[in-house]
């Protein structure tokens, strides 16, 4: 019987080249977005290799189009063996500099609660031996400037993720959580776009590729790594925020990032 596995914000960047890569592997995909078009063409994609997929158009902060996919997924595969919660936006900016309370929970909400009612959501499909992954980010693991809200909310996918693992332990399903660094994908080209003037300094084109990020996030994935970290900057970072006393770490991580100028906040 042929494996299934769900990708939330699968019509493109690194959630697509995820879910080509599972159909690679023989999985069925179902694909979660937002945007039709994107959907279509990332469905369109995959069956142009010979792989079976289907999409869904819903948003992942709404519970009723969320229940709506899991009877249709219950009913067409009647479980799901991967399940990738990978959603997310980024909003870059001061905390200062949010307009209202309603942008200011919009990372959050999407980020956060999202992966969490999505993970509740199709919770009971998951299958003993099957997966999940959540994708969080390096900001989840120290926060930058300019990124408090989005650093929180990755960090809270992170900490959720570890509860899972442990409360599913007994139930033989393995949870993973990716932290990457920058992945360039069109949401990291539109980030660039926004972001203050004071932060940028790297050309997002250099930025790893979704292929390959996709790949070596899923290698981890079967190997039952934990937390999945993909570069050897990212891995450094860890390393110096784990071994180095916190008034060291700090000092160096304040001189790493980029800080605003007084004339910023």
């Amino acid at each position: 019987m042929a494996k299934t596995a769900l990708i939330t914000g699968g019509g493109s960047g690194l959630g697509f080249e995820i879910a080509k890569q599972l159909g690679q592997r023989g999985y069925d995909i179902v694909i979660l977005g937002r945007t039709p078009e994107k959907l279509k063409n990332a469905v369109k994609a995959i069956q142009s290799e010979g792989y079976n997929a289907i999409d869904f158009q819903c948003d992942t902060t709404d519970e009723n189009q969320l229940k709506s996919v899991f009877s249709e997924v219950k009913n067409r595969f009647g479980k799901i063996d991967f399940l990738i919660l990978n959603a997310g936006v980024v909003t870059c900016k001061l905390l200062s500099d949010f307009k209202d309370t309603s942008e200011l929970r919009h990372d959050l909400e999407i980020n956060l609660w999202g992966t969490i009612l999505s993970t509740y959501i199709f919770l009971p499909l998951v299958c003993s031996g099957g997966r999940i992954l959540m994708i969080s980010s390096a900001f989840g693991l120290m926060g930058p400037a300019a990124y408090s809200v989005y650093a929180a909310s990755k960090a809270g996918i992170l900490n959720f993720g570890e509860s899972l693992r442990r409360e599913l332990l007994c139930k033989n399903i393995s949870v993973h959580v990716a932290c990457p660094g920058d992945i360039d994908t069109p949401q990291l080209h539109e980030e660039h776009k926004k972001m203050p003037e004071w932060f940028k300094k790297d050309d997002p084109r250099g930025a790893l590729s979704a292929g390959v990020a996709a790949e070596r996030i899923l290698k981890q994935c079967f190997e039952n790594t934990f937390l999945i970290i993909i570069s050897f900057e990212i891995f450094s970072l860890v390393m110096l925020n784990k071994c180095t006393p916190r008034k060291l770490r700090d000092y160096l991580l304040d001189r790493m990032f980029p800080r605003p100028n007084d004339k910023a906040v």
